[in-house]
């Protein structure tokens, strides 16, 4: 693969405060959370480190986390590039995680991007990606007395295919589910080529602008 060089587009200090880290964004960390510890991995790798939160959590949960970002400044186990991880060994973590990554690349380079995750992942991988639509969600709770309750959801979703490039508004993204010439089953499709299985597909409650792809290897 060539090497390409590009420049970081989220630095250190925009991983926090409440322009970044949302109610919308916690959701998605709990997401990243449960659908790791669900496989009950021994060892976890996360790409895209971003403020720590999702890390931290799985090592003072017991896990063994390695930390990987080609920012080297956030300070990472390993410095690397999504698409080239030749310094992590191939089946080397039960657990992968890239959450709110590859729409930072060009969507011609997802593809080896994906090809390195499914490398380096021995059970899962755990990505998400934006999707952007307008959205609307009906969402009716179920409490009890003791323990969790449930919830029920009711979203209506229109993709922006009519809407401009996403790169023009949004530098830090090359592309988005939803717009023009990125739909799902597209997505999908790339996504089924890589892995085993699509095991699941989920937007995080009150956060319809991420969408997550629990992948088996």
């Amino acid at each position: 693969m060539a090497k390409r060089k590009f420049d970081v587009q989220v630095t250190g200090e925009g991983h926090y405060g409440a322009a970044y880290d949302t109610f919308q964004r916690f959701s998605s960390y709990f997401y990243q959370i449960d659908f790791t510890r669900a496989a009950n991995p021994k060892t976890v790798l996360e790409i895209g480190i971003g403020n720590g939160l999702v890390a931290d959590y799985l090592k003072r949960a017991g896990y063994k986390v390695t930390t990987c970002d080609f920012d080297k400044r956030l300070k990472p186990d390993v410095v690397a590039d999504i698409r080239d991880l030749n310094a992590i060994k191939r089946s080397s973590h039960d657990v992968v995680i890239a959450c709110e990554i590859l729409e930072h690349i060009p969507f011609d380079d997802v593809p080896q991007a994906l090809a390195e995750l499914a490398r380096v992942a021995k059970k899962r991988v755990v990505i998400s990606v934006p999707h952007s639509s307008f959205t609307f969600e009906l969402i009716g709770a179920v409490s009890k007395t003791y323990g969790p309750g449930k919830t029920i959801r009711l979203p209506i979703r229109i993709p922006q295919f009519l809407a401009g490039d996403v790169h023009r508004r949004n530098p830090e993204h090359y592309w988005e589910l939803g717009r023009r010439g990125y739909s799902v089953r597209k997505f999908k499709k790339l996504l089924r080529k890589h892995f085993k299985h699509v095991a699941k597909d989920f937007h995080p409650h009150l956060n319809p602008y991420h969408r997550l792809f629990i992948l088996e290897v």
